[in-house]
């Protein structure tokens, strides 16, 4: 049974240091090769986790600098990147702790998965759009967690503003590094720039952040 993969890091900027784990889905006997160190391991039914911790980190910083990790499982090489993002209400989208402006040049919204490793290697911030109505897996978004580049989960909702919150909270509970938008407006094909306004959670236990597209820039 080919094994599935799901990484997910905590990085700290200032320290310049960053963990990984690696969630390990399958059966059978498997190589791991992660910069220079092995690690053999038997994986079962259950979920499997191996620990990793990063020294002087080299970030995925969009277009300046898009780097990525190479992980082996056996002879088949698995790519991530470190970073971080962030909202602010008055500033906009920041990247590992500091302002990174999103245009046409450098943010995509698509529904295409076969565009990701493109925009891993070249940079590009990206909200992968489910289809309407499609609630992903565990194994779809373990499958999209490790591309960098892809910094929202997204949906095509035509204004159903309690259905976004619905899914962004499904999705919070699958993976809780990254923001929902919803798309509300008709169109033939997506448009390859961002412009949204956060609107904050009105329920305090909720998490995540939900976005609506109306306006320009990110703004609270």
């Amino acid at each position: 049974m080919e094994s599935r993969v799901k990484f997910f890091t905590q990085v700290d900027n200032e320290a310049g240091i960053a963990s990984l784990a690696v969630f390990l889905y399958g059966e059978g006997c498997v190589k791991l090769s992660f910069q220079g160190e092995e690690r053999v391991v038997e994986l079962s039914k259950e979920r499997r986790r191996e620990d990793y911790f990063i020294l002087n980190t080299h970030l995925w910083n969009g277009k300046k600098d898009p780097n990525l990790y190479s992980f082996y499982v056996d002879d088949r090489e698995y790519r991530f990147g470190l970073r971080t993002f962030g909202l602010d209400k008055n500033k906009g989208f920041f990247l590992n702790g500091e302002h990174y402006a999103l245009d046409s040049t450098n943010t995509l919204i698509t529904d295409d998965i076969s565009v990701l490793d493109k925009c891993d290697e070249e940079g590009i911030v990206t909200a992968f759009l489910f289809p309407s109505g499609h609630m992903p897996g565990e194994d779809e978004i373990a499958l999209l967690s490790s591309h960098p580049s892809v910094c929202f989960w997204g949906y095509r909702v035509e204004e159903k503003e309690e259905e976004m919150r619905k899914l962004n909270s499904i999705l919070y509970s699958l993976d809780k590094t990254r923001a929902t938008i919803g798309v509300f407006e008709e169109r033939d094909s997506f448009l390859p720039v961002f412009d949204l306004s956060v609107v904050n959670e009105k329920n305090g236990e909720e998490k995540g952040v939900v976005a609506l597209r109306e306006g320009d820039g990110f703004k609270l």
